[in-house]
């Protein structure tokens, strides 16, 4: 059965049996209808609901093991600072995508990624005057740098000339 990890049935002379049941604990939503544990082996449930609060990890049939390995160290360098991994995309390329809080969309690129991810958190939480609202996305697959986008505000008025 899917969600079943570990079962054990032991006999107790002279009649009784002893049932021991682990259930599957779900990490993250793998795709659109499968969830993954924290070794990254897929879970398929039998219904069709999938939790929406756990985040989304998406890739190349096969490549679920690595994503985990991947979500789990960068989550351990996020967590800590507030943010929150909610998106992880490895392209068959071998790019990444992420997204933070459910708003901020991260190209990573191919190389580097955890310093490129260590480098952005280290901009993020030294400087006190940004509003990580105000940011739309960021590209880390500069070598000397990176480029953010932010949220175009709307405007409230006409100019007329």
């Amino acid at each position: 059965m899917p969600w079943v990890e570990f079962v054990s049935v032991k006999r107790i002379w002279p009649d009784t049996l002893s049932l021991e049941l682990q259930e599957e604990v779900a990490i993250a939503r793998w795709g659109d209808s499968a969830y993954l544990n924290q070794t990254g082996e897929v879970i398929k449930p039998m219904t069709a609901a999938v939790n929406q609060s756990l985040p989304t990890l998406k890739g190349p049939t096969g490549s679920q093991i690595e994503v985990m390995r991947q979500y789990q160290k960068l989550n351990q360098l996020l967590s800590p600072e507030g943010l929150r991994l909610t998106e992880l995309d490895y392209s068959k390329r071998g790019s990444w995508e992420l997204t933070l809080n459910d708003t901020i969309h991260v190209s990573a690129g191919k190389v580097d990624v955890f310093e490129n991810i260590s480098r952005l958190v280290t901009f993020i939480t030294t400087r006190a005057e940004i509003d990580l609202a105000d940011i739309a996305s960021v590209d880390l697959r500069y070598s000397n740098g990176f480029a953010v986008k932010t949220v175009e505000q709307e405007l409230s008025g006409v100019a007329v000339r």
